[in-house]
């Protein structure tokens, strides 16, 4: 079971990254803006090949390593664990180093062709964007805020009752291994972490709600409805996160405080959460990919977007005083990345974060 579960994920993230440099907008390649007159250029194509087949053959690679490595160990759950996580990042480390060699090989060329040097860059708006976003309001997060609190309010009215013994970690199986003595802090740590996680997920949401919408110049109407439905489904994984994840920590909340749970088996809820955290965000992948701009051929145009490469480190990192957007949307990835130089990220989602590393932290 446990490396079937980790298969599943493996294979999922695999495929995660094989997809990115075909669902992010085209006149962004490898974290690297290109204009409109140059998007079909036939080395740009030859480069997300060789990326996607240079990732796809590593990762079968590691999964052979996972496969014979998990059958060949002894019984040991930590040691398999460690194993098959290492596979994993091994992978992920992979699809970087190859992420910033194509980085650097589309930066240069942008630079020795000049691309963009004799364009124009226009910044295009719509007043009207705002009236029809669609992401959903921060009333549809507040249920799981409820939650959290109540289940804290309830955890100490029925402290007396709770064991001794408090289960802090749940290992793969999902059967909890680490305990730590009861006291107060121990008995609600966990739903403390989870009204803390659920703080930052409705902070992220709020925060891309009220960032810029970038339109294409050349493609005003079409990067509109692609900038709405991509905010739309993005508010929707994030929802479905917070419940689900509110689920399966409320349930093994319930477990310390009625240790007669234990005795179910708790993979179920975390195969469960697992599901509802892939199966999400692949629907947000399909339905990006589905609204994505098209690019039949090259532009013939004067103008060209803003080249924002400046504010983007290696294309990952964006930091730029200017925007007044907490979040925006990830030049290669899935999702959205925080601008680093607002400072109110740093209120509303790091201050959370690192109320959350504390309690973890102090629980263990």
């Amino acid at each position: 079971m446990l490396l079937g579960v980790f298969i599943t994920i493996y294979i999922m993230t695999l495929a995660l990254q094989l997809v990115v440099p075909y669902i992010v907008r085209e006149t962004i390649v490898f974290g690297v803006t290109v204009p409109d007159q140059n998007i079909k250029h036939p080395v740009l194509a030859k480069m997300k090949k060789q990326y996607v087949q240079l990732v796809g053959g590593t990762g079968i690679v590691f999964l052979l390593i996972m496969i014979i490595s998990y059958n060949g160990l002894a019984p040991s759950e930590s040691i398999q664990s460690i194993v098959l996580l290492s596979c994993l990042f091994s992978m992920l480390m992979v699809s970087m180093v190859l992420y910033w060699i194509s980085h650097q090989k589309v930066s240069r060329l942008k630079k020795q062709e000049q691309w963009g040097v004799n364009i124009k860059q226009v910044r295009a708006v719509d007043l009207t964007a705002r009236s029809r976003d669609e992401m959903l309001p921060w009333s549809f997060f507040a249920v799981p805020l409820g939650i959290s609190v109540f289940l804290i309010i309830y955890t100490m009215l029925h402290y007396d009752h709770m064991p001794n013994d408090i289960a802090v970690h749940w290992g793969p199986s999902g059967e909890a291994d680490e305990w730590r003595n009861k006291t107060y802090f121990t008995a609600i740590s966990l739903p403390l972490v989870m009204l803390m996680m659920q703080c930052m997920m409705w902070g992220v949401s709020d925060s891309i709600k009220r960032s810029a919408i970038k339109l294409a110049v050349n493609r005003k109407e079409q990067s509109l409805e692609d900038q709405l439905k991509t905010r739309k489904y993005m508010s929707w994984h994030i929802l479905l996160i917070s419940y689900a994840l509110t689920i399966l920590l409320t349930v093994l909340q319930l477990s310390n405080i009625y240790p007669f749970m234990t005795s179910y088996k708790l993979l179920p809820v975390f195969i469960s959460f697992l599901v509802v955290l892939f199966g999400s965000l692949l629907i947000y992948i399909v339905k990006k990919r589905k609204h994505r701009v098209r690019y039949e051929e090259n532009i013939d145009s004067h103008v060209m977007d803003v080249d924002e490469d400046r504010y983007w480190k290696g294309g990952l990192i964006y930091i730029n005083r200017q925007d007044s957007s907490v979040f925006v949307e990830k030049r290669f990835g899935v999702g959205w990345t925080m601008n680093l130089a607002n400072p109110r990220g740093y209120i509303f989602i790091g201050l959370p974060f690192l109320l959350l590393l504390l309690i973890s932290f102090f629980s263990l």
